[in-house]
């Protein structure tokens, strides 16, 4: 990766953590694109941090699923295939889906945290800054997976949300729907809202599968349109 200022040099001492946290928010942004290569000696030196803390940010990011190591080459930026949209969604709508079956049961209390992450998306809507539009996204998304109600599940969906998140981003990036049709996209929040708050299992089992099919679609276009072996080592 080119040293082009766009990193701000970090003080030594710096953690791996740390330096995983601000190559994610450069992830997040868009400043570092998909299929970028993030190699080791330039960010060491850019970050004025030893290659071995470099290295162990990368494994962090690994983990996450937002980089990926090829052996001998290097690490990169994720470069989604058709596959791992699939895969992606075909969790995201297996939980958000058993969290649907379960409206006509859920409480006003229970509902309450779903409302809450519904209205922070309302306000990052109206104020109409990108990221803050899709990390309020995937908090209403996590809300509604936390309907399910396990702990378990919790965490699971927790493992996936910064893979999720980059996803989102990506749609964000490619479509700016946030610029372009910020009133459609928070009416179909909206509605899946609507439809758990009416206990409407049958509304909102539909609205959330339609609304992960259509991202899905769109992702799945992005992905197709990229010259992925132009940017694979």
């Amino acid at each position: 990766m080119p040293v082009d200022g766009r990193i701000p040099t970090l003080s030594r001492g710096t953690t791996a953590e740390e330096v995983a946290a601000l190559l994610r928010d450069l992830i997040m942004s868009g400043s570092l694109k998909p299929g970028e290569q993030l190699r080791e000696e330039g960010l060491s030196a850019q970050f004025d941090v030893s290659r071995r803390t470099v290295r162990d940010a990368l494994g962090l990011l690994a983990r996450e699923r937002i980089v990926r190591h090829y052996r001998h080459k290097g690490s990169r930026v994720v470069l989604f295939t058709e596959n791992d949209i699939h895969d992606l969604y075909r969790v995201r709508t297996t939980l958000e889906g058993s969290a649907a079956a379960r409206a006509g049961e859920l409480s006003d209390a229970q509902l309450k945290g779903l409302t809450e992450a519904f209205e922070d998306l309302e306000s990052a809507t109206n104020d109409g800054q990108a990221e803050a539009i899709v990390s309020a996204d995937l908090a209403f998304h996590q809300a509604v997976v936390g309907l399910i109600g396990s702990t378990r599940v919790n965490d699971f969906f927790a493992d996936i949300a910064v893979e999720m998140r980059f996803a989102l981003s990506i749609l964000e990036s490619t479509y700016h729907e946030s610029s372009h049709r910020p009133a459609e996209a928070l009416a179909e929040h909206r509605a899946i809202w609507a439809a758990f708050l009416d206990r409407d299992v049958a509304t909102a089992s539909r609205l959330v599968q339609e609304h992960a099919d259509a991202n899905e679609r769109l992702l799945v276009d992005v992905v197709a349109s990229t010259a992925i072996t132009d940017l694979i080592p």
